[in-house]
């Protein structure tokens, strides 16, 4: 019995079976109709035909002889012919009608023309024989058969399409709702019983095989895991009370890992959005040259451009050189070094430097400074000079044929502070910027407009990264603008007093004359080198990669070798190790590393391959004069044990400054802080994947300061919570809390704390 309900798949199958058949015997019996018709249409033009070739001589005889007897005799005939309904003669001698004068159904009519070709004579027309077939017979006999064929046929579809629903209902349905019931007993709970298919056993197993199979592997893959979970429940209430205590250690951990890979991930961000050596190189040639043209002869203005060129350049290398620093210690903000500086001539620098692209707007640049302005200030001139040149290329930007103004004026100091509180306006008669983006305009990739996006281009990242800088300093930034009239930036800073101290250390005098390999493979970082270096009398020679480097070492002796650290083929490092290694005239001489990646992590492998000394690009004449003086080289440290690399840290004072080596022995020292009660704890609980944890990362910071034997006992934790040796952990726990006291000893004496 084939039972479907309303909308299932078996009433859904028949009911298209069923329109399916409907829709072929249709077309069946159409095309059936069609040729029907056409054979009927033939056998019409057969009889015409029979007609013409049989009957018209005869026709034509009679009525020559004007024999009306035979005439309608023969007509008679052909009034017998099937479907014949009139017949009818028409000649100047007779009219005769045979048949039903009168038919009512469709008629097809055919006209014969009748003449006659006497013995003699030219041919006679004698009449015309006209022939009406009753096509409204055709069409019943074509309506019968066509009605036949279609309740045949529709028995016949009926009768299969029932028969399928039926197989189908055998095969496929009744199994599906038999597996339904099976899914709904497990989705209540009842998992024991197997499913079951009312169905014959044979070797081969269809689709429906497969789903079932599928669906009791499923029943036993709960049961299964069932018990497992219950195992494991039972497995975990006997250890709840340490877990919970692993568990609120792990939850420590992870906190204190979220901090700080926050602070790193930011740390991270600006350092690969700011710097890379590609970067870098570029900067060299640029402060190079620059160098190097500051001896040219050149009139008064053109040596005021060259010198906003090259403080420019120092300011973008400031700024690199603080994203370069944030290595992987570094997790504190930045701050760059305060000097004594003018607000008059940063601001004539700024100006002059921006010139020639207000030229090229069109648009002329004002400046009022307030008398009451100091003539010097101590603070971060850099970043105010970066903020300065931020709002000033904005205004250049968005003005064409106007004019920028920048203005500073004193404000009033609340009692009790020191110093002066300016402010500084950037004033503009541009495209201005629409109210309701004034609010957002220092957000990040923002810009007044999409219009303004693509008419201008430009990132959207100046005014957000001035406002952090402005705010890091302590001040506030705003904006006042109106669309079509201009805008007007301005931030508010606190200046201190200039401290008498000189800003730019004493120059340093060419030394004795040298002979010095430089190996660099970029060619503009090779004049740059190059050039300072004639320039002060040494013999100069170049190599573009380590072979060259190599051959040259091999013939001649050299006072001094500048080797750059990424190198085509043999690396630099690489290099090094092989001139020391290598009996040559230049095993024993001095080299320089030469790189843009003076990161802590990194300067160890330089020392370690043999070099005495680290020059970061970009070169400065003062910096490539000491060097040579030997006054960068590594001096020997003040004292050296086994506990501390000396050498290492002063190489970290003299690349990075006091204050960013102060900042990363700080952050040292605060990690040691928050770490060491955490590792103690893990140590005593046996929690070897924690210690190994927090070993991994101490013991990186480290030594990357200089600390190694801390280093070495972190990761001696490290490798036997590695291999689970509790044994181990509890013997090194006395090493561990030794250094780790002897560390911050060491780390409150060299930050004077």
């Amino acid at each position: 019995m084939i039972r479907a309900r309303p909308g299932g798949l078996l009433r859904r199958l028949l009911l298209f079976i069923l329109l399916f058949s409907l829709c072929f015997t249709v077309l069946a019996s159409t095309v059936q109709l069609y040729f029907e018709y056409r054979r009927e249409m033939r056998d019409i033009d057969s009889r015409m035909e029979l007609i013409r070739a049989g009957y018209l001589a005869s026709l034509e005889r009679s009525l020559w002889d004007l024999n009306q007897e035979q005439l309608n005799v023969q007509l008679r005939g052909l009034v017998d012919f099937s479907d014949v309904a009139r017949v009818q003669l028409t000649s100047p001698d007779f009219d005769v009608l045979q048949g039903n004068p009168d038919p009512v159904g469709p008629l097809r009519i055919d006209r014969f023309e009748l003449d006659y070709q006497p013995p003699s004579g030219p041919v006679r027309h004698l009449g015309q024989l006209e022939v009406s077939t009753d096509l409204g017979a055709v069409h019943q006999r074509l309506y019968a058969t066509g009605l036949t064929s279609l309740l045949w046929m529709s028995v016949f579809l009926c009768g299969l399409a029932v028969a399928l629903s039926g197989l189908f209902y055998r095969l496929v349905t009744r199994h599906l709702q038999v597996m339904a019931e099976f899914a709904r007993r497990i989705a209540a709970g009842d998992w024991h019983e197997p499913l079951h298919l009312d169905k014959s056993r044979s070797g081969n197993e269809d689709e429906i095989d497969t789903v079932a199979h599928a669906l009791d592997d499923m029943r036993r893959a709960i049961l299964n895991d069932i018990d497992r979970r219950e195992s494991d429940r039972l497995a975990l209430q006997d250890n709840r009370d340490e877990l919970l205590r692993m568990v609120e250690r792990r939850t420590a951990s992870l906190m204190r890992a979220k901090d700080e890979a926050e602070a790193a991930n930011l740390a991270k961000s600006r350092f690969l959005a700011t710097m890379s050596h590609e970067l870098r190189t570029p900067l060299n040639g640029i402060l190079g040259m620059a160098e190097l043209l500051r001896d040219a002869r050149l009139d008064e203005r053109e040596g005021k451009r060259l010198e906003a060129l090259y403080k420019a350049g120092e300011g973008l290398l400031s700024i690199l050189n603080e994203v370069l620093y944030f290595a992987r210690l570094e997790e504190g903000v930045s701050h760059p070094e305060p000097v004594d500086f003018s607000v008059h001539q940063l601001i004539d620098e700024v100006l002059t430097l921006l010139e020639p692209r207000a030229l090229g707007n069109d648009t002329l640049l004002h400046c009022r400074i307030d008398p009451q302005v100091a003539g010097l200030h101590h603070g971060a001139e850099q970043f105010l000079r970066q903020v300065l040149s931020n709002l000033l290329a904005n205004a250049i930007k968005f003005t064409e044929g106007g004019h920028v103004s920048v203005e500073v004026v004193v404000l009033a100091q609340a009692p009790g502070q020191t110093g002066q509180r300016l402010r500084w306006r950037v004033k503009d008669n541009g495209i201005g910027i629409a109210p309701q983006m004034q609010q957002k305009i220092f957000e990040r990739f923002t810009q007044a407009s999409e219009e303004v996006a693509q008419r201008f281009g430009g990132t959207g990242l100046g005014l957000a990264i001035s406002k952090h800088l402005v705010e890091q300093l302590g001040g506030q930034i705003g904006v006042e603008s109106e669309v079509g009239r201009g805008s007007c930036f301005w931030f508010d800073l606190t200046l201190q007093p200039a401290t008498g101290v000189a800003g730019v250390a004493p120059s340093s005098e060419p030394g004795q004359a040298l002979n010095i390999l430089v190996v660099e493979d970029v060619a503009l970082n090779r004049d740059v080198v190059s050039g300072l270096l004639q320039r002060d009398g040494h013999q100069v020679w170049l190599a573009e990669d380590g072979e060259q480097a190599m051959t040259q070492c091999s013939v001649q002796t050299f006072d001094l070798i500048l080797l750059d650290v990424h190198l085509p083929g043999i690396s630099g490092v690489d290099v090094c190790k092989l001139i020391r290694g290598t009996a040559g005239p230049n095993r024993h001489s001095r080299i320089f590393a030469l790189t843009a990646s003076v990161q802590p992590a990194l300067v160890r492998g330089y020392l370690d391959a043999g070099m005495d000394g680290i020059l970061a690009k970009p070169l400065k004449l003062e910096t490539l004069r000491q060097a040579l003086a030997g006054q960068s080289a590594m001096p020997a440290p003040p004292h050296d044990d086994e506990t501390m690399d000396w050498p290492l840290l002063h190489t970290h004072r003299t690349l990075l400054g006091e204050q960013k080596l102060q900042g990363l022995l700080a952050v040292l020292r605060d990690s040691i802080l928050q770490h060491r009660e955490a590792i103690t704890e893990a140590i005593e609980a046996g929690d070897c994947t924690e210690v190994a944890h927090l070993a991994h990362r101490l013991a990186g910071s480290s030594d990357s300061l200089g600390f190694r034997a801390l280093a070495n006992v972190l990761r001696a934790l490290e490798e036997a919570a590695m291999v689970n040796d509790e044994s181990a952990l509890g013997g090194l726990a006395p090493q561990l809390h030794e250094q780790l006291l002897r560390s911050q000893q060491t780390l409150a004496d060299l930050l004077h704390t």
